[in-house]
């Protein structure tokens, strides 16, 4: 008796195992694991008949005809033969997974739908069987393209923030900035003047870089009628953002090299730095400006400045709005997006007025960014990977 209830005993886990694994039903990919696939999005209905069975030829002359007619556009059918070897290895196993007492031809598979024998099943279930499966994968693909959107969406939320806030710390627009401190500074600007001209400047930026973005949101949005054409664009768009990484990356080496920011490539020409300044020096270097006098002079600074310097910014600013113009959804939430980058891109340029306000020399700031302008590149030149990367990604 010890022995038999030691034995039992080792027996039990055996059992319980055995019996967990038979009440644990197959997934629908283990059922149809040994099944041929057709990857084209729509349900494969697998029919399994036999040359020498006479139900099958009934089904084949009455039934399966107006069958394929009917789900020809909605479904792939898959003829499989059952006097091959294979095929009827294929039905055994079909048998065994969907757990069936008995089975034989003709034979319809579809989704969790095994119907055995015409007309009995295959008559009268088929029709319901096939629609059902239809509406489970129309389900099931579109909360898989919900699920993409919504993690891209995210993503591109994510980048947007980071794009617009490496971009304002640009080495084009923060070389302006400086120069723009600076050129305050030697002018004798008090601190009340120093932010009235600061906060116009940045508005006029704002401003100007939104009706660039809401330009060419207008050109891509009719350029996108265009299939061809547009995903033409977005792969040279791609493509220059793989070239502005690498050349971002150089200016990297350079500059850690050489501490010389005047070798590097990416950055404002000479004769661009040379206009900008004539900009700044023409409208703001007379202080017999009244306040509004003052106020437009900065925003005629802030709108001609942003133009020049946009060859320069705008190898950020546009690989972003293509992105944003990948997102599938509304035209608000690009338009919502392209507000975020702005405000980002223009943050960097407020907190350099108001650390002008409080005092903090334009020497300081400027020695501060020379001496992070190796970082400032390698963000710049990640941004630019990272660009091509999901531009690709989403083509």
């Amino acid at each position: 008796m010890k022995k038999l209830f030691l034995f039992l005993i080792l027996l039990l886990p055996i059992t319980l195992f055995a019996q967990e694994t038979k009440e644990t039903p197959l997934t629908f990919e283990q059922k149809q694991a040994a099944l041929p696939h057709t990857d084209n999005g729509k349900p494969d209905v697998y029919v399994f008949t036999s040359p020498t069975c006479g139900h099958c030829l009934h089904f084949k002359q009455e039934f399966y005809p107006k069958l394929k007619k009917e789900f020809k556009d909605k479904v792939n059918f898959v003829d499989i033969d059952t006097s091959d070897g294979k095929g009827n290895l294929l039905l055994s196993d079909i048998a065994v997974k969907y757990d069936l007492k008995f089975y034989g031809v003709p034979c319809l598979v579809v989704g969790e739908h095994c119907l055995i024998g015409y007309p009995s099943e295959i008559k009268d279930m088929a029709k319901e069987a096939i629609q059902q499966t239809i509406e489970q994968n129309t389900k099931t693909q579109t909360l898989g393209q919900v699920d993409a959107k919504e993690a891209f969406s995210n993503f591109t939320f994510a980048a947007i923030i980071l794009n617009g806030l490496i971009d304002g710390i640009n080495p084009c627009a923060f070389a302006v900035i400086v120069f723009l401190v600076s050129f305050l500074t030697i002018y004798r600007y008090d601190k009340k003047e120093v932010i009235l001209i600061g906060s116009s400047y940045c508005l006029a930026v704002f401003i100007t870089y939104i009706l660039l973005g809401l330009g060419l949101f207008k050109a891509l949005y009719a350029l996108s009628a265009f299939q061809t054409f547009i995903k033409i664009f977005y792969i040279v768009t791609a493509g220059a953002c793989l070239i502005l990484f690498i050349l971002s990356v150089y200016d990297f080496l350079v500059y850690l090299k050489t501490k010389n920011s005047k070798e590097m490539l990416l950055t404002l020409s000479t004769n661009l730095k040379i206009r900008i300044n004539k900009i700044i020096g023409f409208f703001l270097r007379g202080k017999e400006h009244s306040t509004i006098g003052l106020i437009i002079a900065s925003l005629a600074v802030g709108f001609s400045v942003s133009l020049v310097e946009a060859v320069c910014t705008g190898q950020v600013y546009i690989p972003t709005i293509v992105l944003i113009m990948k997102e599938p959804s509304l035209r608000l939430q690009a338009w919502l997006y392209l507000l975020l980058y702005n405000v980002m891109f223009i943050l960097p340029l407020l907190s350099v007025f108001i650390l002008c306000a409080i005092g903090i020399k334009s020497d300081g700031i400027n020695n501060f960014f020379k001496k992070h302008l190796a970082i400032a590149k390698m963000c710049l030149s990640l941004v630019f990977l990272g660009l091509a990367i999901m531009l690709l990604m989403n083509i």
